[in-house]
């Protein structure tokens, strides 16, 4: 069946790791804290950070303890007490470590949101992503992105990019609400909001397991080796270094 549609992913697919690595995950750190000055959660969100608070609390991780726990405690097994004043340093703790957390990725697209407008940052997308999307949507194919990242933030990437304004070449972008990357149910969802045959669309991304999960629906699938890319187990999926 033909192809109508185009899946694609964003870090080591169309943009670089390292943009989001060197740029925006230090941009969002060196300002949450100001951002969250004054910040009211809402009480699901709210409940949600604790949660996730008490998950990291349990697994007792090195890097955990030695942020949270009290300095006097030579154990380090007093309990830690979550309160609002914890919260934007167990962001900055969460973007260290790379979590895909949502009330996190909803705060960092608003602290990119302010970098963006004001400027200071401009993003970096592969040269030859315009003219794959200008050429897919010229021929009919429609443009669609799913990435861990909020669909605010991944919006606000193909509008400031150093290569212009890229959002009239996508039709719609999806994030953790459909569900995680690696997990064949959010492709099986991408596919009844696009009104798709799972066959009819081809997913583009970096990781091998990510692939599987489409292609375990039927999608087809395109593993990217990108520059800086992280190395993969072996599969049998066709590798692209380009569009």
């Amino acid at each position: 069946m033909d192809i109508k549609h185009n899946l694609l992913d964003i870090e080591g697919t169309t943009a670089p790791i390292a943009f989001v690595h060197q740029i925006l995950f230090p941009y969002a750190k060196k300002h949450i804290t100001r951002f969250l000055k004054g910040f009211r959660f809402s009480e699901v969100q709210w409940k949600e950070i604790q949660s996730e608070f008490e998950k990291d609390m349990n697994l007792r991780e090195e890097s955990f303890l030695s942020r949270f726990s009290n300095p006097n405690s030579f154990t380090k097994m007093e309990p830690i007490v979550f309160s609002t004043d914890l919260i934007p340093s167990y962001f900055e703790y969460l973007i260290e470590k790379d979590r895909k957390f949502g009330p996190l990725k909803e705060i960092q697209g608003k602290i990119w949101k302010e970098g963006y407008e004001s400027g200071e940052i401009k993003s970096t997308v592969y040269h030859d992503v315009p003219e794959f999307l200008k050429k897919a949507k010229e021929s009919g194919i429609r443009n669609h992105v799913y990435s861990s990242g909020s669909v605010e933030a991944q919006i606000l990437i193909y509008q400031y990019s150093e290569l212009g304004d890229l959002r009239n070449y996508f039709e719609s972008y999806f994030d953790t609400a459909v569900g995680g990357k690696r997990e064949k149910t959010s492709y099986e969802n991408i596919a009844r909001k696009l009104k798709s045959s799972p066959d009819q669309i081809r997913f583009f991304t970096d990781i091998v397991e990510e692939a599987e999960a489409a292609n375990a629906i039927g999608m087809d699938v395109v593993i990217l080796n990108r520059p800086g890319n992280i190395p993969q187990k072996p599969h049998s999926f066709p590798i692209w270094d380009h569009f």
